[in-house]
């Protein structure tokens, strides 16, 4: 797998205002609304090459910032295209704990309602982002019968990691962890993983270095049992040619580190290809982009632009200031 880098990006749909787009070498070129930049090449394909070059992937981790409706839409696209080529295709979901299984093959399966899967499964407690950004992905797996595997652990068990460590953990909590794990808090492949952590964790105030190392465990605990999690997936359709899509926030793929780096630990045969999503309503000529780290954050950088908030969505309103009980002074 190749090397990538991040940023928290996000994916949008299509349908928007052209770009001038200089520089791009592909034989299909590349939709100048939404292309792809290829890091290893360091040209711009279309979303359908990408679609194509994904397919031989055996998983394929597609980033999002959570409360982006823009990154979901893509991640439907991606989804969409690769079952197509591939009817063996399931996928791993951050959002849900492994003992969930149950509920979502219901689910998926035909015979759960939705409104009953979400309150048997907690959402709000589980995951607690709104639950109309990953509807058009759950509604695509139940009515094309996409097998769902739920990755996570509960966050007590990512919290007591931090706050209990190994000596500490108890039993109920410890029982989440793959085996040696601490022995795995870390390894020579994450060095600049872990840099980026601790850089990104200064940016909050009042956060020590003991306190940036203990995040950085539970951090690690997260992507050592979606990894796990993800191989076991392999194990339980042990079909030839199936393929895990990992619907999974950007940070715990980043540089192909983070789950990616645990999944290799235990299946080095599996091939893994990231794909980062970048928004924004410019896309850098390639001149530009070949001399940015943004170039290096994904195996795939994915330009696209804002997208609406998903139908359902909403927002709570600010507070409604009272009026004065006395006239101002000024």
């Amino acid at each position: 797998m190749r090397s990538t880098r991040w940023k928290i990006f996000g994916f949008v749909a299509a349908g928007l205002i052209s770009l001038s787009l200089p520089g791009s070498t592909t034989a299909q070129g590349p939709d100048p609304d939404r292309p792809v930049y290829d890091s290893s090449a360091q040209v711009y394909i279309s979303v359908g090459e990408l679609i194509e070059r994904l397919a031989g992937a055996d998983v394929v981790y597609v980033g999002e910032t959570h409360t982006d409706y823009a990154h979901h839409l893509a991640q439907l696209e991606i989804l969409e295209g690769l079952h197509r080529l591939n009817p063996r295709l399931i996928m791993g979901w951050e959002m849900f704990h492994s003992s969930q299984q149950p509920l979502l093959d219901a689910y998926t399966g035909g015979w759960q309602p939705e409104v009953e899967c979400l309150d048997a499964i907690y959402w709000e407690e589980t995951w607690g982002h709104p639950y109309p950004y990953y509807k058009p992905l759950l509604d695509y797996a139940r009515d094309s019968h996409v097998r769902v595997f739920g990755l996570n652990a509960p966050r007590s068990v990512v919290r007591g990691v931090r706050t209990e460590g190994e000596e500490g953990l108890v039993e109920d909590l410890a029982y989440w962890l793959p085996a040696g794990f601490w022995d795995r808090i870390n390894i020579d492949t994450e060095a600049y993983y872990k840099e980026w952590f601790f850089e990104t964790a200064r940016h909050s105030p009042d956060v020590t270095d003991e306190l940036m190392e203990l995040m950085f465990w539970s951090q690690t605990a997260w992507n050592e049992i979606m990894a796990w999690n993800i191989v076991k997936a392999f194990n339980v359709i042990p079909e030839a040619g199936v393929q895990v899509v990992v619907i999974v926030g950007s940070g715990h793929a980043v540089f192909g580190q983070g789950i990616p780096t645990r999944v290799a630990l235990l299946r080095k045969d599996l091939e893994q290809v990231v794909v980062m999503p970048h928004t924004s309503n410019d896309v850098m000529p390639l001149d530009e982009i070949r001399e940015e780290e943004l170039a290096r954050e994904g195996d795939y950088i994915w330009f696209v632009r804002p997208a609406r908030d998903p139908p359902g969505l909403q927002r709570s309103e600010p507070p409604a200031m009272p009026p004065p009980a006395v006239r101002p002074l000024f």
